[in-house]
């Protein structure tokens, strides 16, 4: 399960990524490196100005993985047009990816079409933005609902129905008090969450709403220009994804559930909530950032001169997760409860 997080990116040039794009895809482009974390990303602008990421997968990825990903993009594209996600571009032969021999190691490569727009972290949040993620990620899951793949449970240590496997990573964290919150928090897990494992709506989800993945537009930065990543995509149940995304949605100071609200109120109107999912969105929500903090401080060790994209959350997901602890879970169930049923 760890192989995903343990085993080095693809490391091509600019130019091998030139060459790739015009012998399989026919796009004559010049390649920038992006930053991603487990594969390899170049943005492509093309001779003719159209422009594309281009991804090598890392080498322990799979196959049905890398097709169970197309698929969906396909799938949703079909479902919900008008939902800002990237297409899929296939090659010169119609195929939607390629294998590419590159320093040793196999690697698929496909390409998908390039999202204007700028990152939503880089922009001011506000109620307004959290609740429009809030609808766009709840449309997202509308338009997965019933596609299945073979590839669609891929084991990955952020897929947070293997939440209970982190405790190995533990050993990584030398803060004892924050240790120890950690692990009351994976027991809370363990209490409340898994022993309903079997009751809650499951599907595939996008598993990975940040603001790191949405996109909005330059010039009106309170439209949503774009959803991507779609690498932590999973078939889990369908809470995970909307507690996933209220991580990344907290407040600063005494009160991080108060910045969750409005999205999950605005997430409710569109797709809503059952009330065993609203019992259980606290405490995924603590978990998403044990999660975070545990997996951030593996992978720092193993990749330190990544370390800067990788730990770039760690303090506010401690401070977060320090805070949210010193709340009386049964009045947070009530406010998330208030949110999606107002009096």
């Amino acid at each position: 399960m760890q192989s995903m997080l343990t085993t080095t990116p693809p490391a091509l040039s600019a130019f091998e990524t030139e060459v790739i794009a015009a012998d399989h895809f026919q796009i004559h482009a010049r390649a920038h490196l992006l930053v991603s974390e487990r594969d390899q990303n170049f943005r492509l602008e093309a001779d003719d100005g159209r422009r594309f990421v281009i991804k090598f997968s890392n080498s322990a990825e799979q196959l049905e993985v890398i097709d169970f990903q197309n698929q969906a993009l396909l799938h949703v594209a079909a479902r919900d047009p008008a939902l800002p996600l990237p297409r899929v571009i296939p090659g010169m032969d119609g195929q939607l990816h390629y294998r590419v021999r590159h320093a040793g190691e196999t690697h698929f490569v496909r390409v998908l079409s390039w999202l204007e727009g700028i990152e939503l972290e880089s922009v001011a949040s506000n109620t307004d933005m959290a609740a429009k993620m809030g609808r766009v990620l709840a449309r997202l899951g509308k338009a997965l609902q019933g596609f299945e793949h073979p590839g669609s449970n891929p084991l990955s240590l952020w897929d947070m129905k293997q939440a209970t496997t982190l405790r190995d990573l533990l050993v990584y964290i030398e803060d004892v008090d924050l240790k120890l919150l950690m692990e009351q928090t994976l027991d809370r897990f363990d209490a409340r969450v898994m022993p309903f494992m079997s009751k809650l709506r499951s599907q595939v989800i996008h598993s990975d709403m940040h603001p790191g993945n949405v996109l909005v537009n330059r010039e009106q930065p309170d439209h949503i220009s774009g959803i991507i990543d779609f690498g932590d995509m999973v078939k889990s149940p369908l809470i995970f994804d909307l507690g996933i995304a209220c991580a990344y949605q907290l407040a600063a100071g005494e009160d991080p559930l108060k910045g969750a609200l409005p999205m999950i109120a605005a997430y409710h109107q569109v797709r809503p909530l059952e009330s065993l999912e609203v019992s259980l969105l606290g405490d995924l929500i603590r978990t998403r950032l044990v999660t975070s903090l545990l997996i951030g401080s593996y992978r720092v060790r193993l990749f330190p001169e990544n370390r800067d994209y990788l730990m770039v959350s760690y303090a506010s997901a401690k401070t977060f997760l320090i805070n949210l602890q010193k709340q009386d879970p049964d009045t947070e169930t009530a406010r998330i409860h208030n949110a999606c049923f107002p009096a």
